[in-house]
């Protein structure tokens, strides 16, 4: 694997943890605001994991 291609990789992956992480975080603190349990941290989830995808193809994706 190419020096390159390895940055890439822990590129993309920073990406989804952090889309994770954010967007779930967000969901969270919403649950907590409104007072629903879990609708909003999954909703958090799925967010943060298609922006983090669709963030990593428009800088991997598309070379």
């Amino acid at each position: 694997m190419s020096q390159n291609n390895e940055r890439a990789l822990w590129s993309i992956l920073a990406y989804l943890v952090t889309g994770l992480l954010v967007w779930g975080a967000i969901g969270y603190g919403i649950d907590k605001w409104v007072g629903k349990h879990h609708y909003g941290i999954i909703g958090g989830l799925v967010l943060g994991l298609g922006s983090s995808l669709y963030l990593a193809w428009l800088r991997f994706g598309r070379e």
